[in-house]
């Protein structure tokens, strides 16, 4: 059960557990019980995401990619092309089908 991911905070390890699940890679969060030793601590060695199953490393770093990238761009919502579902602009797949957000 490898690190996949150092969280700021347990909102933004949710958001990327969220996303990973969304492409079929089961994971977990670990330190959510230490946040209050934030500030202490630095949040980066607190709060992690791990995976389940090493085999999908690869591909949930990429995912994780993509996320990150996502953040980084003020963006509108999006209308899923699979089911015509709106979702958010800060998700990437769409919360109905699963389908990941197209790229623009």
């Amino acid at each position: 059960m490898p690190l996949i991911y150092s969280a700021a905070n347990l909102v933004e390890a949710q958001l990327v557990v969220d996303e990973l699940r969304a492409g079929g890679i089961r994971t977990r969060i670990t330190g959510s019980y230490l946040s209050g030793a934030i500030g202490e601590l630095p949040p980066s060695e607190v709060i992690g995401v791990w995976l389940d199953e090493t085999q999908h490393d690869e591909r949930a770093r990429l995912i994780i990619q993509d996320f990150e990238a996502t953040r980084q761009q003020p963006e509108s919502d999006w209308q899923c092309a699979n089911c015509g579902e709106w979702a958010g602009r800060e998700f990437g797949a769409c919360w109905k089908c699963g389908q990941s957000r197209p790229a623009e």
